[in-house]
């Protein structure tokens, strides 16, 4: 059968203009690693979330995840390795965020965020304490399919926070500035807990929960 050069040339063309596209055509809110929410796209959802619940009066709860000495890990095995294992983490954790209802974003490095609408502060340490205990419990492939190993264990600790937990002004707050509110709580409690011993979960303004 005789090749169609026109046809052939179009194609190539076709092929080469794909392959140039390729980076515009990446989602733009995503982490280029992990495909969660990136930190800006986080912000916007956090604060539009925000504005829905005070029109409504729900509550939200937020997570802010950091994985345990993960610096060994990349010393250890290599960065090449330490980006599939965190590949890896962040599917975990996007997939209890769905489960849970909301959705997750990598913060940076190895930080990563769920934001769970309509969920209170009890609730969410209990998710919290679910996707600790998830993470804990699995072991994270870091070779290239179909070679596993090296085997990688990492645990990670977690700090809650609530839209309502204080019972007091978040109302009066812009949905920006509740929003830089929530993620600073949860923040803190992460780092109370990092303090407290690793691979466990606290709320703000509250005591560490979770395994030593």
């Amino acid at each position: 059968m005789p090749v169609d050069d026109k046809a052939l040339a179009t194609s190539a063309a076709d092929a080469l203009r794909q392959v140039v596209d390729l980076p515009r055509r990446a989602d733009p809110r995503r982490d280029g690693l992990t495909g969660l929410l990136d930190n800006r796209t986080l912000h916007r959802a956090l604060t539009g979330k925000i504005r829905t619940a005070n029109r409504r009066g729900d509550d939200i709860g937020l997570l802010f995840l950091d994985l345990d000495r993960f610096k060994h890990v990349n010393d250890r095995h290599g960065h090449v390795i330490g980006s599939r294992i965190l590949s890896q983490v962040a599917r975990l954790i996007g997939v209890a965020a769905r489960q849970a209802g909301g959705f997750a974003a990598r913060y940076g490095g190895d930080e990563f965020v769920v934001v769970l609408p309509c969920v209170d502060l009890d609730l969410s340490l209990r998710h919290a304490e679910s996707l600790r205990a998830a993470l804990e419990a699995t072991i994270l492939a870091g070779g290239q399919p179909p070679r596993r190993r090296p085997l990688v264990h990492v645990t990670c600790t977690i700090g809650a926070a609530s839209l309502r937990q204080q019972g007091g002004d978040d109302g009066a707050l812009s949905p920006e500035r509740a929003a830089t509110r929530m993620l600073q709580q949860a923040d803190n409690a992460m780092y109370a807990a990092k303090h407290a011993g690793r691979n466990r979960v606290a709320a703000a303004d509250a005591s560490a929960t979770g395994a030593a």
